[in-house]
């Protein structure tokens, strides 16, 4: 084990991706050929070597990520990242994916069990290669091990099952512990009146804005005895009678943390059978989403369902055994322990104990006390990998919205568009049946008053097929009004993403719109939040000097955050020292997690999601006098511009006319062992470029206040199809196509990804052979 590598083994790492390899247990063989992005267009004449090649391919690109992330899930990240891994490794453990993934592989059809053990030995057989292993094993002075079927069903949960609402929950907890049940309702607004929805299109949420005094009572009264314990995407659709086609488009991103490798993986897939293309998960076989095959086409965001409840449990031991108090009642938990391996320090044991609600992830048996979470993809085997496997070979939209019926974690949002002409939105997922008071935090466990009532029928979750309004927009926005009959949840996204996509469509009507057009809206970096504080920017009074000359480049800005803009800079700094103030005002001694003295996302999350907007929007309706927050707001605007400017004086000097938002706005990717290992970090990080945009626009270039402008969230992909020709698809991703860091395609398409540019979505298969980078044939033993 090393800690330092030569460029000579970062290059040496690379496996060959041009000579035929002869393989065992692929039958006929399949050919892989890569175009000039490294991007693997895969045939086989049978679906079995098809996936075997998907395997064998993803693990020459991404064997390392998919080892992390498979290691992740298994709470033994310490392996490779020493203690920085222990918080991670011991939530893992509790949440016990192990168990959850071998259920959903038991449950699996045939054919789809067929699909993951095809792609397995596609795995298995470059690990047995002899090709030469990713860098990061020889810092890591490791080596993989056999992936097993299980392993792809894991590396999905690291991202969905292994995320959720759960966190918000517990942070809103503990302000409620800390500022007191009334006053966390009244900063906790929910979704603002007159908030976009996204069923039906265009409409407005009419409701009043929604509180919890009742229910964050209990979640005090339900918790008190744990305070001590440590415990975005955008999608669209339109129809075919506003495309210069003649068919719909359907166009959108994902918006996640910027990882090293990139999330997603782009691939194609063909047999005599089907085809399809999309951004795969390294580890997974299939393009699960953002993905069309010769039929249909399909994006995905987030539906934002809340579908993670905490319950509170009584624990005790009893003898070599665990119980947990229900409706009166010790009832026998199930119990393990489990020991964590940590690089370079001591192991260390985690019990792992799980009552009928789910595992405990919070609080310990000798405490007396513990949280558990119910998650519907842990509660028995699921089906959501037969989801996926219908979905890519769907030929209709009905097809496809079937396939989506067994569709489990997370909840998701699906504008969709098939080559008949139908256009629309699906929101699927298995969301729990209960009481609203689930939403607000951890509930107690014992009393068997909040316990779930099965799952919304299908038929009952929203949808939306062909509207009257010619378009379908899914930003992560509040999907129903408040006359819908189940509780999906308390803490939906801002509207501001989905309101300017669909501007940006209106203005199309009476032109035929093209891919180009469809682009040009991912590009789209106008901030409808800024209008309300540059508004309230230019009122101030007495401005002067520097003050006064940045307040004037706020006059007649058009609300643009594009990289080159002094003015962008101004607002961005504002609004940040905003966030700051509010926190600060709001929730005392829990404020660190915003300004930055302590490591907390929950009150970045609690803020930006309700009490900022709720904020901004009386600063622009005029009703900030009438909010109910409990704090003084006549100064915090101008409060936050002056220290705004005093940010930008330190940071780029006083010569207002050099302020740059780009110069601030960078990419902040990092690769996860670049802090293990800092001396190969910046052989293994990836360059840092400029960006346009901020949180709230079309480009959701996100930085938390902490992070001082560096983009750490952002759209991981960027797709557009077009089924009237799939040759028309665009696509593109931040970084590249392949894990290794020395290789041209580790970060080839990051520039473009930048400047919101996209490069073709190779479809024909003459087209593919003939410019390939590399032709690689996988032939049988």
């Amino acid at each position: 084990m090393t800690n330092q590598i030569t460029d000579a083994d970062l290059r040496n790492a690379i496996p060959d991706m041009e000579s035929d390899q002869k393989l065992a247990d692929i039958v006929n063989g399949a050919t892989i050929h890569r175009d000039k992005w490294g991007i693997p267009h895969i045939t086989a004449d049978n679906e079995s070597d098809l996936f075997f090649a998907q395997g064998f391919a993803t693990a020459q690109d991404r064997l390392w990520q998919m080892d992390y992330d498979r290691l992740r899930c298994l709470g033994r990240a310490s392996e490779q990242l020493g203690d920085l891994g222990l918080a991670q490794d011991r939530l893992m453990r509790r949440r016990a994916l192990k168990i959850v993934s071998k259920r959903d592989l038991e449950v699996c059809s045939p054919e789809a069990r067929a699909m993951i053990t095809a792609y397995t030995a596609g795995v298995n057989a470059f690990i047995e290669s002899g090709a030469p292993l990713p860098v990061e094993y020889s810092l890591t002075g490791t080596k993989p091990e056999k992936w097993e079927d299980w392993h792809c069903i894991l590396v999905y949960k690291v991202r969905n099952t292994a995320e959720g609402s759960f966190q918000a929950k517990l942070w809103l907890a503990k302000l409620a512990a800390e500022i007191g049940p009334e006053r966390t309702a009244a900063i906790s607004p929910g979704s603002q009146p007159g908030a976009l929805m996204t069923v039906p299109p265009g409409a407005e949420y009419s409701g009043a804005a929604l509180n919890a005094i009742e229910e964050l009572t209990n979640v005090v009264n339900a918790t008190e005895m744990l305070r001590e314990t440590d415990g975005g995407s955008n999608g669209w659709a339109i129809s075919g009678d506003r495309t210069e086609s003649g068919l719909p488009l359907v166009a959108g991103d994902s918006h996640r943390g910027l990882e090293v490798p990139n999330v997603y993986y782009q691939v194609h897939l063909k047999t005599p059978e089907f085809q399809t293309l999309g951004h795969s998960i390294p580890g997974v076989p299939m393009a699960m989403h953002f993905a069309h095959n010769d039929f249909v086409g399909w994006g995905m965001t987030h539906g934002g369902a809340d579908t993670q409840d905490l319950f509170v449990e009584q624990l005790r031991r009893a003898g070599n055994k665990v119980e947990y108090l229900f409706k009166g009642d010790w009832l026998e938990a199930v119990r393990s322990v489990e020991t964590i391996s940590v690089r370079g320090g001591e192991s260390e044991d985690v019990e792992i104990v799980e009552t009928h609600h789910g595992p405990i992830i919070s609080g310990s048996v000798d405490s007396g006390w513990g949280v558990a979470i119910s998650d519907p993809g842990s509660r028995g085997g699921t089906k959501w990998v037969d989801a996926a496997y219908g979905a890519m070979k769907s030929k209709t939209a009905d097809e496809l919205e079937s396939a989506f019926d067994t569709w489990t974690d997370r909840v998701n949002n699906y504008p969709y568009a098939d080559v008949d002409g139908n256009f629309g939105y699906l929101f699927k997922g298995r969301v729990p049946s209960r009481g609203q008071e689930n939403g607000w935090g951890p509930v107690p466990g014992w009393t068997g008053e909040h316990e779930w009532n099965g799952f919304i029928p299908n038929a009952e979750l929203p949808r939306s097929k062909n509207p009257d309004s010619g378009w379908v927009v899914t930003c992560n926005q509040r999907v129903v009004d408040e006359d819908y009959e189940h509780y999906l949840t308390h803490l939906y996204g801002t509207d501001y993403r989905a309101r300017r996509i669909r501007q940006r469509i209106d203005e199309l009507e009476g032109k035929k719109a093209t891919v180009a057009d469809m682009s040009s809206i991912h590009a789209d970096t106008v901030s409808i939040p800024a209008k309300a504080l540059c508004g309230a920017i230019g009122a101030l009074e007495a401005l002067d000097g520097i003050y006064s000359t940045a307040a004037g480049l706020l006059t007649g800005w058009d609300q643009d955050l594009l990289e080159d803009s002094a003015a962008a800079a101004v607002y961005a700094a504002s609004s940040r020292e905003l966030n700051k103030q509010l926190a600060i005002a709001a929730y005392g001694s829990l404020a660190g997690g915003v300004t930055g003295e302590a490591v907390d996302a929950g009150a970045e999350d609690q803020l930006r999601r309700q009490l900022k907007p709720d904020f901004i929007r009386r600063l622009g309706d005029g009703t900030l006098g009438e909010a109910p927050y409990g704090f003084e707001t006549d100064k915090l605007v101008e409060i936050a511009f002056r220290a705004g400017v005093d940010y930008l004086v330190g940071r780029l000097g006083d010569d207002s006319s050099k302020w740059r938002w780009g110069e601030l706005h960078k990419t902040g990717h990092v690769h996860p062992l670049s802090g293990a290992f800092p001396e190969a970090a910046a052989q293994i990080n990836p360059p840092k470029v400029e960006a346009s945009g901020d949180g709230d626009v079309p480009f959701a270039s996100g930085s938390s206040t902490p992070a001082e402008f560096a983009v750490k969230t952002g759209p991981i992909n960027r797709y557009i199809h077009d089924p009237s020709n799939w040759s028309n698809g665009r696509w593109i991703v931040p970084l590249g196509s392949s894990g290794h860091p020395g290789s041209s395609h580790f970060s080839d398409q990051q520039v473009m990804w930048a400047k919101i540019e996209t490069i073709p979505q190779l479809w024909d298969w003459s087209e593919i052979a003939e410019g390939a980078e590399t032709t690689q044939q996988l032939l049988p033993e």
